[in-house]
């Protein structure tokens, strides 16, 4: 179950992710990104139901707002980078497809 204490947890790899996304550290944004999955995954196991108070909820709201604004402040700075890697596996394939057909 999400808590708060979990949202600030992975608050923090967001920002971190965030931070190595602008840096082009795309190394340090797959270690992120691992924990932060870790992270949700235990979040996902523990089914317990959690009973918030109206201002834990609130916290939870906001954070998880935050959360989804950084995973798209994320996905901006890595989309190109990942549409230059496609270009240059597929330049790489056809290219190589070229050279089986043709020889060389």
């Amino acid at each position: 179950m999400l808590t708060p204490i979990v949202a600030r947890e992975l608050l923090v790899l967001y920002q971190q992710m965030n931070a190595a996304a602008e840096a082009g550290d795309w190394d340090s944004l797959a270690d992120f990104e691992r924990e932060a999955a870790s992270v949700r995954r235990t979040a996902e196991e523990s089914l317990q139901p959690v009973a918030l108070s109206p201002d834990d909820a609130v916290a939870l709201q906001q954070l998880v707002t935050e959360i989804l604004d950084l995973d798209r402040a994320i996905r901006l700075h890595a989309e190109p980078a990942l549409e230059s890697t496609r270009k240059l596996l597929s330049g790489s394939v056809k290219g190589r497809a070229m050279r089986n057909a043709y020889g060389g």
